[in-house]
């Protein structure tokens, strides 16, 4: 099958009230979880522990870094003859190694700043400290990664786009909301990326809002919440806020992807699908996931830009959310579709529709992009009674960076709404 990937990411179009209950003891995981340390003492003063666990799906886990930070750890199949593999994409680091007792390791590690080392990994005699968020477990092992930020209620959820990161779409955004709207908002890893683990159901709509709401659930955060979603994040919120409208107070959506917009879109400019198929035959060529696999790489690896990343899990996902989104997730959506009453709703619009565009758009092919574009925001605004439309100029795709001002004004609107609902 084809995929729409490389153009929607290119196009940028992939692209409360009362006081909060206590919250709830955090339940026991039933699945393993230990911590390793590298006996080597140059190599654990770099990374002062590894935690390997598992989840109902596969083996995963961090590797602590010596200021406390963590990476993903993505388990991979050892080759024959060896017990255990893993790769940490951010460093482009690996580890091969042999069973040599309960629970130890001989190997090699491969780190690209400090090279090749053997490598003995022994059970830790206790966890290191760590500043990595906040981890919620899931019912089926897997850990959610969250980064928050203030006080109060509602608490507000920030979703980025296809491909996109916590730290690149959101960065100090966080915080800055969560001043401006004197609320806690948190940022979060969708399955597979940063410090959350991959999933092994399909990535559509209905797959991450569930997991949404069962990280909410995890991590003891009050609901009903406000949630924003940039780009093809929006179908995530709007799933959210369709199949759990009690848990839904209000909703930002920032230049937000259009329910069967691709269909839209081939019918006004038959130039898309070539695009589409030349780029996606592009990226099938460079074979990344199982060649990252393979032979990890740093971020700033030439191969790491032309996949898109270095992170074969990420770009796994991000695979399956666009695979998913013309099918199931363009029908869970319609399925679901409901009029959300007097919940509040911002739709921003981006202004500059030339940022982003392929060299070979016409001025003609811009403006029926843009015309379907604002089209399907005015039906999203339309669906709350306090739905509002609205446009910033000069900002592109990717309107959290171009201004970052108009989405936490947007934000801050919405908690404020929701906190003095209409008489």
């Amino acid at each position: 099958m084809r995929r729409a990937a490389a153009c929607l990411m290119l196009l940028g179009l992939c692209a409360c009230g009362g006081e909060a209950a206590p919250p709830a003891p955090e339940a026991a995981s039933p699945y393993a979880d230990h911590w390793y340390a590298f006996s080597d003492p140059a190599i654990s003063e770099r990374y002062l522990g590894v935690n390997l666990y598992e989840t109902e799906r596969r083996k995963s886990g961090r590797l602590m870094l010596a200021d406390g930070s963590a990476v993903a750890l993505r388990i991979v199949t050892p080759a024959p003859g060896d017990d255990l593999s893993f790769i940490a994409p951010a460093l482009g680091l690996s580890f091969v190694a042999k069973v040599a007792g309960e629970n130890t390791w001989i190997g090699k590690l491969s780190d690209p700043q400090h090279g090749d080392a053997a490598a003995t990994l022994l059970p830790a005699v206790s966890a290191p400290a760590e500043t990595v968020g906040k981890i919620a477990t899931l019912p089926d092992g897997r850990r959610m990664h969250m980064v928050c930020a203030g006080e109060g209620a509602p608490v507000v959820i920030l979703d980025y786009g296809a491909g996109g990161t916590m730290k690149k779409d959101w960065g100090d955004l966080t915080a800055t909301i969560a001043a401006e709207a004197k609320t806690r908002v948190c940022a979060y890893d969708r399955a597979g990326r940063g410090l959350s683990d991959p999933a092994s159901t399909p990535r559509d709509a209905a797959a991450v809002a569930s997991d949404i709401e069962q990280m909410l659930t995890a991590a003891n955060i009050p609901t009903p919440v406000v949630l924003v979603g940039h780009s093809l994040g929006s179908y995530h919120v709007r799933q959210f806020a369709n199949s759990y409208p009690d848990k839904t107070a209000g909703l930002v959506l920032v230049d937000p992807s259009g329910d069967g917009q691709m269909e839209l879109f081939n019918a006004q400019i038959p130039k898309i699908q070539l695009l589409q198929n030349e780029m996606s035959d592009a990226q099938a060529k460079l074979n990344c996931i199982a060649n990252l696999v393979a032979k990890p790489v740093p971020p700033d690896d030439p191969l790491a830009q032309q996949c898109g990343g270095n992170d074969p899990d990420a770009l796994s996902a991000t695979r399956s959310e666009i695979d998913e989104m013309p099918g199931a997730s363009t029908a869970s959506l319609i399925a679901s579709r409901r009029s959300y009453g007097e919940m509040p709703l911002i739709v921003l619009t981006r202004g500059d529709h030339d940022q982003g565009m392929p060299p070979n758009f016409t001025a003609e092919d811009k403006q029926a992009m843009r015309s379907i574009w604002e089209s399907m925001h005015a039906e999203m605004a339309a669906l709350s009674t306090r739905g509002e439309h609205r446009f910033v100029p000069n900002a592109g795709h990717y309107i959290q960076r171009d201004a970052p001002e108009a989405v936490v004004a947007a934000v801050a609107d919405v908690v404020a709404a929701v906190r003095t609902p209409p008489e």
